[in-house]
């Protein structure tokens, strides 16, 4: 029992994060902002990405953390600049991040 509890309960505090990221951007900008699903899984693939690599584990949150905010620019620039509306350009940002999301891990 205790080994299904325990990846249940670890996996559901992940999944946790995302949907507050959701909510949160939903709250404020109050649209639908799905890039989260896809500059989360970013940041986690660059951080680990650099740690196999050998760096530091600060510089390497810090980095994923500016590829997250990277991540989130692009969506504002496609809805600001060229006037997508904002949750198709979240949805656009996320499946584009999928592909680089492979191609930091090395695959793809």
């Amino acid at each position: 029992m205790i080994d299904l509890l325990l990846p249940t309960i670890s996996q559901g505090l992940l999944w946790s994060i995302l949907a507050l990221g959701v909510y949160i951007t939903y709250r404020v900008l109050d649209i639908a902002d799905l890039t989260v699903e896809g500059s989360f899984p970013l940041g986690a693939a660059v951080a680990a990405s650099l740690l196999v690599k050998g760096f530091n584990p600060w510089v390497a949150i810090l980095v994923a953390a500016i590829a997250g905010g990277i991540s989130g620019i692009v969506t504002g620039l496609l809805h600001t600049k060229l006037k997508i509306p904002a949750l198709l350009a979240g949805i656009l940002t996320m499946i584009a991040l999928y592909s680089v999301n492979l191609r930091i891990m090395g695959k793809g």
